[in-house]
């Protein structure tokens, strides 16, 4: 009997070994060029950015080619739509903004507002079956941005690389005070994957400014290493597409996302020390450009030295990113260069001078070469390149005195 087991468990790890099918996912080892590691969609933004977008309803008298069901004794109906996938969408030419469009119908989430009474309500059409009547009504309210949203589970049509496939995520609207409703996809990917005897835990988000249902513009990053489970995610730790993550002493390009978030392929890449790029631990692209008052700026003349490359910006807020970047090089005055970079002439002029701030400053707009440090166009982001023209860190500029205090700890 005892025979017999043996030869039954030689038999089963023989079929194992044959099957592809049949081994662990997420298993690979260092002689791997490339890693198609799978994913698991989790609510929530988790530690990741998120970013949404103001829904444009309109007057149900625009009608299109497929029918909608509202519930009864509502007035004031409106009507939008966010679309799913917008690799698919943005492929199709023809009357690709007009709701008589059919690709509205596989590739979109309905959303309507109106009246009950005097209440303004809004409905998702959670199970997309464009009928209203079986979906939750939520009353409008002005929303405390500080606390967690309540997230709507959504079922979708997404394209999986073969075909249109059902799928799900979630999402959060948040209403305003003038009743403007705002869109925010709000579901991240996280992975768990093994390279030999190292355990690797990442996690991807759709990218911000708008956050979407397919990963055209991910971002990813370690969410535990080393067994510890990480509680913050900086600037630094954040990779997009064609960025380079580091598993162990081997760098690995983060090439994609497939389209309906299940796949992330990783490829090896045998030489980052000699990429050009504003990634932490590449070289420092260069620039040459006249600053705002004419003077020419030239990245080389400051080889030898730590430069700290700063965007600032009027979004969100018209003085606090420039109030911040005052207080910072006030307090490294001496210790690092500092080159301010904005995407707004007008609003840079007017704080350079109510603030009365001093130092080089670039208008980006003006001065293309420099633009490969703008990431976005409300971007916060500070770059630290050191004294060898490479780029050691980058952070958000109101996170200055935790990066900068750990990174010039021994030299205050």
């Amino acid at each position: 009997m005892r025979i017999l087991q043996i030869l039954s468990l030689f038999f089963l790890l023989a079929i194992w070994g044959c099957n592809p099918k049949l081994k662990q996912v997420n298993h690979f080892n260092v002689s791997s060029d490339t890693l198609i590691i799978q994913t698991e969609k989790i609510k929530g933004y988790g530690m990741f950015p998120g970013g949404g977008g103001y829904i444009n309803f309109r007057d149900t008298t625009e009608y299109y080619k497929y029918q909608v069901i509202f519930p009864k004794n509502l007035t004031n109906i409106k009507l939008s739509h966010e679309i799913i996938d917008s690799k698919k969408y943005d492929s199709e030419d023809a009357n690709k903004n007009s709701w008589n469009n059919p690709i509205f119908k596989e590739n979109s989430i309905c959303i309507m507002s109106g009246n009950i009474g005097n209440d303004t309500i809004f409905i998702v059409d959670e199970d997309n079956n464009k009928d209203f009547r079986n979906d939750s009504i939520r009353l409008t309210h002005d929303y405390d941005w500080n606390k967690p949203a309540k997230l709507i589970k959504i079922k979708y049509k997404i394209f999986n690389g073969k075909e249109m496939a059902e799928d799900y995520g979630w999402a959060t609207i948040r209403t305003r005070s003038n009743n403007q409703f705002v869109f925010f996809v709000s579901h991240h990917l996280k992975s768990k994957f093994f390279i030999d005897n190292q355990i690797y835990q990442i996690g991807a988000v759709s990218g911000p400014p708008f956050s979407g249902f397919c990963f055209d513009s991910p971002i990813l990053a370690f969410t535990a290493q080393n067994g510890i489970k990480k509680d913050t995610l900086y600037e630094s730790d954040l990779l997009q597409k064609g960025e380079y993550l580091k598993l162990k002493d081997t760098y690995y390009r983060f090439m994609e996302i497939s389209n309906d978030g299940k796949f992330i392929t990783l490829i090896k890449e045998n030489d980052f020390n000699n990429k050009i790029g504003t990634q932490v631990g590449m070289i420092a692209p260069d620039f040459n450009c006249k600053s705002v008052d004419g003077d020419s700026i030239r990245f080389k003349d400051y080889k030898g030295k730590y430069l700290l490359l700063i965007n600032v910006t009027a979004c969100w807020s018209r003085i606090s990113s420039y109030k911040t970047c005052m207080d910072l090089t006030e307090a490294y005055k001496g210790k690092i260069d500092f080159i301010g970079i904005d995407n707004s002439p007008v609003f840079l002029k007017n704080n350079l001078k109510e603030l009365r701030l001093s130092g080089n400053f670039i208008d980006v707009t003006a001065n293309k070469m420099i633009q490969v440090y703008r990431p976005l166009f409300c971007s916060r982001t500070c770059f630290l390149i050191n004294s060898t023209g490479r780029i050691v860190d980058k952070f958000e500029i109101f996170d200055w005195k935790h990066n900068l205090g750990q990174f010039f700890r021994d030299s205050k």
